[in-house]
């Protein structure tokens, strides 16, 4: 495990007392990831069961790019991360939030109360850097935030860019936010570094990959609607997380069969599917179109 640059603001921070969702906010490349990493990690010296809910889509740190994740700490309580107890997956099917709120806010919660119900006592959110109010981040986050109900709020800045999120929550009385700054330490990244990070993860992910068949009329897609092939796909157990990913390569109409590249070796366990809006190339892991 890398070891980890600590600001002295987050060494003051006193988490004794945290509990319930912790989330975390700012701009991209603001150390939201490193600052969840290192919550999770100090509450888990702590002794505090902690979950980690990493909700960013696009560049995520514990699972594939589409999907978000919720992982529990170390059944003995060691703090390693990534995460090393039972965990869960959802499938947003894009790479953005924009034009796909619902269903982030949507999977948020369901994680949210997947830990919850496997007793973590602290849980802790890390989100996307979409925060622009002329494209909706503003409103996504506040709706989340109603949603989720967090007890604390960390809004990491460079200057006002948050303000438009957090000035009506400051006085909220069931909420704590806490502002600090982004660490000067802070490096960030260009759009070809995260396009390359997440072709490298579906390439990995795809590289022993086979043909799966799958019979529609004995699962159910949703949003089959539109052209299907190349688009990626979860095949999900009955609580509606994922069991693995896959691309479309054909559609038979007349057969009524999906011929789908995926890592899985059967259908076990699947109870449907969900199609993405994302179209892929599984072999060089690139976006297509």
């Amino acid at each position: 495990m890398a070891k980890l640059f600590v600001p002295p603001a987050w060494r003051r921070l006193d988490l004794t007392d945290v509990g319930g969702t912790l989330m975390i906010l700012g701009d991209t490349d603001a150390g939201k990831t490193t600052f969840a990493r290192y919550l999770f990690l100090a509450l888990c010296r702590l002794g505090r069961r902690v979950a980690y809910l990493d909700g960013d889509v696009g560049q995520n740190t514990l699972g594939l790019p589409a999907t978000m994740t919720a992982a529990l700490c170390d059944p003995d309580g060691k703090p390693t991360f990534p995460p090393a107890g039972p965990h869960a997956v959802f499938f947003v099917g894009a790479v953005s939030p924009r034009g796909h709120m619902l269903p982030v806010v949507v999977g948020a919660h369901k994680l949210q109360t997947w830990a919850r119900g496997r007793d973590a006592e602290v849980i802790v959110m890390d989100t996307t850097g979409m925060i622009d109010a002329a494209v909706g981040g503003g409103a996504l986050k506040q709706w989340k935030i109603e949603l989720l109900q967090p007890t604390t709020l960390f809004a990491l800045a460079r200057g006002a860019e948050l303000e438009h999120i957090l000035w009506p929550l400051r006085r909220r009385k069931d909420l704590r936010v806490r502002e600090l700054p982004v660490a000067r330490e802070v490096r960030e990244k260009t759009r070809e570094a995260r396009i390359a990070h997440r072709e490298k993860k579906f390439r990995r992910y795809f590289a022993n990959a086979g043909l799966l068949s799958v019979q529609l009329d004995r699962l159910p897609v949703a949003g089959l609607e539109g052209r299907a092939r190349d688009r990626l796909l979860a095949f999900q157990d009955e609580a509606g997380f994922v069991l693995g990913l896959g691309v479309v390569e054909d559609l038979d109409p007349v057969q009524r069969t999906l011929s789908v590249r995926a890592p899985l070796s059967s259908l076990d366990g699947v109870a449907s599917l969900r199609m993405g809006d994302l179209r892929l190339d599984p072999v060089s892991g690139q976006q297509i179109g």
